[in-house]
């Protein structure tokens, strides 16, 4: 696995808001042990961490829309990870981040 530089990132509101129906953006943090998922429940009174170590990883979807990106990152004997509504380039930060980690 080539070294990972430290990365965050959080969902775009008004998407958010209109295609997951949450005020609160998702957040995803990369590591160089491992990407964190973020997501918050009513109102900041709790979270949801779906820690996904980089040996784990089996694959991943990145899906390019006109305005936002997803991404969708598969693990072995786990299920399936994802975050939507990322800012362009946010999406394609952490898509080549998953790129270096096939190296």
């Amino acid at each position: 696995m080539a070294f990972v530089e430290p990365y965050s990132a959080k969902a775009s509101l008004l998407p958010t808001l209109l295609l997951r129906g949450r005020l609160i953006p998702q957040e995803i943090h990369l590591t160089p042990e491992k990407i964190v998922i973020k997501t918050w429940g009513f109102f900041w009174l709790s979270h949801m961490d779906e820690e996904i170590p980089w040996e784990k990883i089996a694959g991943y979807h990145y899906h390019s829309g006109w305005f936002w990106d997803g991404i969708e990152i598969q693990t072995r004997g786990q299920k399936s990870n994802t975050i939507g509504c990322l800012p362009k380039s946010a999406g394609r930060t952490i898509k080549a981040s998953l790129e270096r980690m096939k190296e």
